[in-house]
């Protein structure tokens, strides 16, 4: 069952279309990630979504309700963090909560749970401030449960986060999926996407290219295997793969030579490195993922 129903949504700014008839659908109790560039539409989808900005057309309904004609009661019921997530500095971890608990019109006993929850108690005091961008954003995901959303809407969660903050905010995140949450991601880490979703809807330029399950998409597009090379003379290496007709996107990357092709064509690849007499030192296979849907919907492929 959609729990989140968009349908011909348009948004333009100074002439320029942020969103270009964007249709999508989440289901209830998934992961779904949103995905495309900086400048993509997202933001601007997610502004419309929650009722902060109106569109120039289409609708978009949450729980059954349209959001343009019930926007804060819907607000109400769900959380929301921002790509660029603050809180008032003056106050504190503890009352920046209470606030937005006065807000959302609920009980402020859940407070206590969720700065436990987050790690967030010994710093309860503390002006919001004087937090590192890790707790921020800990803060950030915490308040979003205030009022015990069903529906979360997450605008790049990790962004600027440290390695080990953001794989304690992907633990999270499938933590609350596990417990019943609709989650909707948006991001342009294409990795994370991969990582956190069952199906990712493709946005560019205000348009979605494609949408489906993550390891669908994939087949979906025939992508090609990326092969890694370590190997001498490099340069020469290169000049010669680059003229085979199924090698892909040849380049060099940080001192390995990295390529793209068929799956059943690896092994040509590398008969044509030993015949040509060149010094395998180091291979390695990545399969297909998002980032290679990306570059074929976005003609950043070659053939």
């Amino acid at each position: 069952m959609s729990i989140i129903e968009i349908r011909g949504l348009h948004k333009r700014f100074n002439g320029v279309e942020a969103v270009s008839g964007l249709d999508l659908d989440v289901e209830e109790g998934e992961i779904y990630g949103f995905l495309g560039p900086n400048g993509a539409g997202k933001t601007t989808t997610i502004r419309i979504m929650i009722g902060l900005i109106d569109p120039d057309q289409g609708t978009v309904e949450i729980s059954g309700r349209n959001v343009r004609e019930h926007g804060s009661s819907v607000r109400r019921e769900i959380g929301y963090l921002p790509e660029k997530v603050s809180f008032y500095g003056n106050l504190s971890v503890e009352e920046n909560m209470e606030f937005l608990c006065e807000m959302k019109r609920c009980p402020k006993d859940m407070i206590d749970g969720l700065l436990h929850e987050f790690e967030l108690e010994e710093h309860r005091r503390k002006k919001s401030k004087h937090l590192s961008k890790g707790m921020t954003q800990r803060l950030g995901i915490a308040q979003t449960l205030i009022g015990d959303p069903d529906i979360l809407i997450l605008d790049e969660p990790t962004a600027g986060l440290d390695p080990n903050i953001r794989r304690w905010v992907k633990k999270k995140i499938n933590s609350l999926k596990d417990q019943g949450k609709t989650i909707f991601l948006s991001s342009h880490v294409l990795s994370e996407v991969q990582e956190l979703c069952e199906r990712v809807g493709v946005l560019n330029e205000g348009k979605m290219l494609a949408e489906d399950m993550v390891d669908s998409l994939g087949e979906k597009f025939a992508l090609k295997d990326r092969l890694e090379f370590k190997v001498e003379p490099i340069g020469e290496a290169f000049d010669m793969l680059e003229k085979l007709d199924y090698v892909e996107r040849p380049r060099l990357f940080k001192g390995n030579l990295v390529l793209y092709c068929k799956g059943e064509r690896k092994v040509d690849v590398i008969r044509e490195l030993i015949d040509g007499g060149f010094d395998i030192h180091d291979f390695h296979v990545k399969e297909p993922d998002l980032e290679e849907v990306f570059v074929r919907l976005t003609d950043g492929g070659r053939g």
